[in-house]
């Protein structure tokens, strides 16, 4: 269950700062988002000596190179949903330019801008259902942050004009999702931060907005947690909503310095040892709430 274990271990190393005000004048150079300065360097020696982190860079290695010679993802929708063509970007967009990090290749940066090019010329990214959106600012997000160095100043304000006019400005004034209880609040505003946080010095007072009203409405989903860990959504909800969690506060964390004390929130380091518990040798899942089909988490 490769996704779990990274996700375990993310939680594990997450550092605890004290709880300041957020001061945007500190705000880190690219990359900003869950990377800081000497981060690619101490994983490419690490890969040296973890057995565990080599098989999982050979996995994301082995699974970029499948898609390199493959056409970027196209705008289809499947009924109300984008949310499958949002994903594909995801992976392709990271995969590849994590490899470009850590090879200095640049037949992936050039895969990575190709895909985020394609996906800033969708006509839409479907705001209706939000989560669509959020997953595809997150993709672009990332990719424009992680090789910012690389890209071009034209690429680069194609992807920027994505990321605030089909991001970030599309989420409107009813934003039920922000004070939901459920994954909906923790995916889409994570997605809405990082999405600010890597176009920041276009747009500084929006991206402070979006950031603050996150802030404010993270912790209700959060609650979630609380006491012991015992998430409500099941084991697979569990996975998506905590994964973003981590990325809202690792992406704060080496943005801005500072978590924000989210990490805190009562039962919420414990509920990976719950969510562990919920899991059998076979590497099925026990029945517990809308737990879903277990196969896509082995």
């Amino acid at each position: 269950m490769k996704k779990l274990l990274t996700l375990i271990a993310a939680l594990l190393t997450l550092s605890a700062t004290a709880n300041q005000a957020l001061d945007y004048s500190k705000l880190a150079q690219h990359p900003r988002l869950m990377l800081k300065e000497g981060d690619i360097k101490a994983v490419k020696q690490k890969i040296e000596y973890d057995q565990p982190l080599l098989t999982l860079h050979n996995i994301i290695e082995r699974r970029t190179n499948d898609f390199i010679p493959a056409e970027p993802t196209k705008y289809r929708m499947v009924g109300k949903r984008l949310l499958g063509r949002c994903r594909a970007v995801l992976e392709r967009v990271c995969y590849c330019s994590y490899m470009y990090l850590i090879s200095g290749d640049e037949i992936y940066a050039r895969r990575a801008e190709k895909e985020m090019l394609a996906a800033a010329d969708f006509v839409s990214w479907n705001p209706s259902h939000f989560l669509d959106v959020a997953e595809m600012t997150t993709a672009l997000a990332i990719g424009y942050d992680w090789l910012y160095d690389w890209l071009s100043p034209e690429s680069r304000k194609i992807i920027e004009d994505a990321i605030i006019e089909k991001g970030l400005r599309t989420s409107g004034k009813k934003r039920w999702w922000s004070k939901s209880h459920n994954n909906w609040n923790q995916v889409c505003n994570s997605g809405l931060v990082m999405g600010a946080l890597a176009v920041y010095e276009r747009i500084p007072e929006e991206a402070q907005e979006i950031i603050a009203e996150a802030l404010r409405n993270n912790p209700t989903a959060q609650k979630e947690y609380g006491p012991h860990g015992v998430y409500p959504e099941g084991f697979g909800y569990w996975e998506y909503g905590t994964w973003y969690e981590v990325m809202l506060i690792e992406s704060l964390r080496t943005a801005l310095g500072t978590s924000c004390n989210l990490e805190k929130a009562p039962g919420f380091l414990q509920s990976a040892k719950f969510m562990n518990f919920m899991s059998t040798p076979t590497g099925a899942t026990f029945n517990f709430s809308d737990g879903g089909n277990p196969s896509n988490m082995i």
